[in-house]
């Protein structure tokens, strides 16, 4: 059996948050937890913060559990001198992506929540009025930064986009190449490749199983291919931000672990593996 935790009891993640990630973005957010027979697994539930001279737009909402950590967060960094917010991007409308958007809209009355907005409306009715919507390619301007809304290659909802940051060449990823990490190993904060034995394909496998059903379904290649030709050419990325994973700074070395944690769901797809599991934490017993 699996046991589920709203939230690290111990309250490590969230003391080794903010943490700058590349000149003026900053990783935020908390973990979310559950038992697993390998131990304590963590989940980020992952903010970010890209500020420019003038403003700053957050990269998803945080986890409404997470609403007091990750205000307090943001907070600490406009008392320093950060721009506070004056744009909230849901990456797509799921809780953990867009359920703080009415309680930033609140916070920051000035703000407005940017992104593909379809059915925001129906969550967030009294804000309908300062939502902005865009599509891949626009991009909006922070002060002498720009921020760049990009197609998700790595499909959750109709409606996910990821972003890019030009100016340090990082990727917003959303559910997109995301990964757990564990608990006693004292690895939250951390960046993937500070992590030298976190098992990275065992670690997608599970991910995949809850965040894009759709890999057990079809092979991953083509959305591989697209996002190889994302991060190399059209958005050459020097970080990946995910929404929950460890923040990626060397895509050379990980995103190929990442690859092929999705292609060995793609290949038990086809073996008839996937659906004779009796849960997502058998899969590594089924390859």
């Amino acid at each position: 059996m699996v046991k589920s935790h709203h939230c690290d009891p111990h309250g490590i993640v969230h003391h080794r948050l903010p943490r700058e990630i590349a000149k003026g973005v900053y990783w935020l957010g908390d973990c979310f937890l559950w038992e697993t027979r390998a131990g304590l697994e963590h989940s980020y539930s992952s903010v970010y913060l890209v500020s420019g001279k003038e403003r700053s737009i957050l990269v998803d909402t945080g986890h409404i559990k997470d609403w007091i950590v990750v205000r307090d967060q943001v907070e600490s960094l406009v008392a320093k001198g950060v721009p506070a917010p004056e744009y909230i991007f849901p990456t797509h409308p799921e809780v953990t992506h867009s359920g703080n958007l009415g309680r930033w809209l609140n916070h920051y009355p000035n703000a407005r929540g940017i992104g593909d907005m379809r059915d925001m409306q129906l969550i967030f009715p009294k804000h309908v009025d300062r939502f902005v919507t865009v599509k891949q390619g626009d991009e909006i301007d922070l002060g002498e930064r720009k921020f760049v809304f990009v197609e998700a290659v790595l499909l959750d909802l109709v409606n996910s986009l990821w972003g890019y940051d030009p100016t340090e060449k990082v990727l917003f990823s959303s559910d997109g190449l995301g990964f757990g990490h564990y608990h006693e190993a004292e690895q939250c904060g951390k960046f993937a490749e500070e992590i030298p034995d976190l098992p990275i394909p065992e670690l997608t496998g599970i991910f995949l199983e809850y965040a894009l059903y759709w890999t057990r379904l079809k092979s991953a290649e083509p959305e591989l291919e697209r996002l190889r030709k994302m991060i190399e050419e059209e958005y050459p990325t020097r970080i990946i931000a995910s929404a929950h994973g460890s923040v990626v700074t060397d895509p050379e070395k990980t995103v190929p672990l990442v690859k092929e944690g999705l292609k060995r769901i793609s290949k038990m797809t086809v073996e008839g593996s996937v659906s004779s599991a009796k849960n997502p934490y058998e899969l590594e017993v089924a390859k």
